[in-house]
């Protein structure tokens, strides 16, 4: 296995700040990265911007501006959407950078040195969104009336792409692996067989881009000069390449210890494979220069039915989907929901379904659920030995399979089927906690019942390790943070631990650290002031959340004034009845003193039927901003204890007292 991994994303255009598509795109690079560190091989992931293209130069010219301050204005947000997406670390080339003109003009000089480059008039349709010209058979009735093409007379050179037809076709039979999923392949070989035609390289209609070495009068095509972009951020010493190419050498020797090419995987939407799969590999091996070894081409997110895209604004930003579900939630979404190489539909309810019953529920629960027991009935301190139980060794060897043929799947852009390969761990240590009943057997004290209880926590915990060294390519920060939860023993960094740190059994016992939930519940029926209220609490933290990682922590009061903020007052249960279609759900009706038809809605129903509520005094907090949960305005919060998998017990006076009685 090579010592290196090197995996990219497109460059992007920069009309417009980053969407989930792009995302997407930029989340499926940074997990394998994250995977392959996990490897042990260090790993680089470039992304960029592509600026080049004719409409940012026709939208800078309407704003009095430079094409180049028009991108600087924007390259920010890009930068913004891949810190909250945890995406990192990355390496972003700007096409207008230095360093990128010397790569391009290093590498086609070169080209038109071995003959491969001509001049010629060209004429035709140029689409200024995609930023190429359109072949007849994909142009409207009356392209005159489309306000994105334009008709465009000037002299240009191209590329010998049609030389190339015989290398590509063989190149691509002797090496499936160069474009995955293989449906998208065959679609490469089908349009391969029409024919190629020679590529125009060149505009001279603009000053826009990057000048040719040979005549200066000319830009490279944006499309021409953009591919290079992941040699420029590879590492990779052109010029030392090219020299020695032209001394008969191998182009690789001597290049220096940061460089990554040849690429492992270029990843792109299904709209742009031909350039990656046909024209990229024939531009390098007309220069002599190793070619990548893999294109893995995805489908695309469709926003209520309808491709998201810039131009058709129907885009739903990174921002956006973080301050709802956190990079955790938007990562596993995108990662769970289809697999790569599909299409997949995109809209806010399903991002919030997904995250509040996989995450918050099925995952969040069972961590805070083993923690929190862990600390009552074991006092914090867990021992690693797992019993002779049939149910544990069987469990922990299933643990076992799940983990390889995660790994496995990670690294074949399984990435759905990994994500099913840990959540059946998940699912299986919920239904454990259930058939256990670690509460049960505490209360027992029997000698028997002792020794089962610490084999639940020890396969428990064993298994959960596991579980989130599977996760950290998907969610490293959360992952992270429950690890700190856990607290479990070892030498290493987090960052420094390889798979098989994680495939290993812990062998010392250890303390647990505390339980805190960090995958909240969202209100299904109140989504938009959900993502209103987390965006301004959470998304606006994010940029210092770091530093103030660092800091030494400190304990968290709070002040005499915003205690006295908290109204708790003493109510009377005049109904109680379940809530159709919810399991946990009681809707109570009170009377606070002043009305005795105020609706309150609980999660209390495992606990309490209608039948124990009615009649009841209990404590409630009184100046609660009311919301909806599941359709129904709840005016209030009961007081209670437990929670989180243990059972709740409501706070309720010795005595009783008369409704709107305060507390304090």
């Amino acid at each position: 296995m090579s010592s290196k991994y090197y995996v990219t994303t497109p460059i992007y255009y920069v009309n417009a700040p980053p969407h989930m598509g792009t995302g997407y795109t930029t989340i499926l690079a940074d997990v394998l990265a994250r995977y392959h560190r996990r490897c042990g091989i260090s790993s680089r992931l470039v992304t960029g911007s592509d600026e080049h293209s004719q409409n940012i130069a026709d939208k800078a010219a309407e704003e009095g501006i430079t094409p180049k301050t028009f991108c600087d204005r924007l390259i920010p947000h890009f930068h913004e959407a891949w810190d909250l997406l945890e995406i990192g670390p990355y390496e972003f080339v700007r096409t207008s950078s230095a360093e990128h003109h010397k790569t391009v003009q290093t590498v086609f000089k070169r080209i038109y040195a071995n003959g491969d480059i001509y001049k010629a008039d060209y004429s035709g349709w140029y689409h200024t969104t995609d930023n190429r010209f359109v072949d007849e058979s994909e142009l409207p009735e009356n392209p005159e009336k489309d306000p994105r093409l334009k008709y465009l007379t000037e002299d240009a050179y191209f590329f010998k792409l049609s030389k190339y037809q015989d290398f590509l076709t063989e190149y691509h039979q002797k090496n499936p692996e160069a474009v995955v999923p293989d449906f998208r392949r065959n679609e490469m070989l089908n349009r391969l067989k029409e024919g190629l035609r020679d590529l125009c390289i060149s505009r001279s209609s603009t000053n826009w881009g990057i000048p040719l070495p040979w005549d200066p009068a000319h830009v490279f095509y944006v499309w021409g000069d953009a591919l290079f972009s992941y040699m420029t951020g590879s590492g990779f010493d052109v010029e030392l390449a090219c020299d020695k190419l032209s001394k008969g050498e191998d182009p690789l020797d001597g290049q220096p210890e940061g460089n990554y090419w040849p690429c492992d995987v270029h990843i792109m939407a299904k709209d742009i494979p031909w350039f990656h799969t046909l024209i990229w590999p024939a531009l390098l091996q007309s220069a002599g220069l190793p070619l990548p070894k893999s294109c893995m081409v995805h489908g695309y997110w469709n926003f209520d039915g309808a491709k998201m895209s810039k131009s058709l604004g129907n885009v739903f930003h990174p921002v956006d989907a973080v301050a709802l579900v956190q990079a955790a939630g938007v990562r596993y979404f995108v990662l769970r929901e289809v697999t790569v190489g599909s299409d997949g539909n995109f809209s806010v309810q399903a991002l919030a379904k997904r995250y509040n019953y996989d995450l918050a529920n099925d995952f969040g629960n069972l961590v805070h659920r083993l923690i929190t027991m862990g600390s009552r009935f074991r006092k914090g301190v867990i021992q690693p030995t797992i019993g002779e139980y049939t149910e544990h060794q069987e469990l922990m060897q299933k643990a076992h399979r799940n983990f390889d043929s995660a790994l496995n799947d990670y690294k074949t852009y399984r990435f759905k089927e990994a994500l099913e390969a840990i959540w059946e761990l998940v699912r299986e240590l919920n239904r454990l906690i259930d058939d256990e009943k670690p509460w049960v057997l505490k209360k027992n004290q029997n000698q028997g019942d002792d020794e089962r209880l610490d084999s639940f926590f020890a396969v428990s915990f064993q298994i959960l390790r596991k579980v989130l060294g599977l996760l950290s390519p998907v969610m490293p920060s959360l992952s992270e943070k429950i690890h700190a939860q856990i607290n479990y023993p070892g030498d290493k960094a987090w960052d420094d631990m390889d798979w098989d740190d994680f495939r290993a059994d812990i062998e010392l016992g250890w303390t647990l650290g505390k339980a805190e939930i960090l995958l909240p519940k969202l209100d299904l029926e109140n989504l938009e002031n959900e993502m209103a209220e987390r965006k301004e609490t959470k998304v606006e933290q994010a940029a210092p959340a770091k530093e103030a990682e660092k800091k030494s922590e400190e304990p968290s009061y709070i002040g005499y004034e915003d205690w006295t903020k908290i109204k708790i007052i003493a109510v009377k249960v005049v109904k109680a009845e379940a809530v159709e279609g919810a399991d946990k759900l009681l809707r109570l009706t009170v009377d606070d003193g002043s009305r005795q038809d105020r609706t309150i809605v609980s999660g209390i129903r495992k606990d309490y039927t209608p039948e124990d509520m009615t009649g009841r005094t209990i404590f409630i907090i009184d100046n609660l901003k009311p919301r909806k949960i599941f359709g129904i305005v709840s005016e209030g919060m009961l007081v209670a204890a437990g929670g989180q998998g243990d059972p709740v017990t409501l706070v309720a006076p010795i005595n009783e007292l008369a409704p709107g009685t305060p507390l304090g």
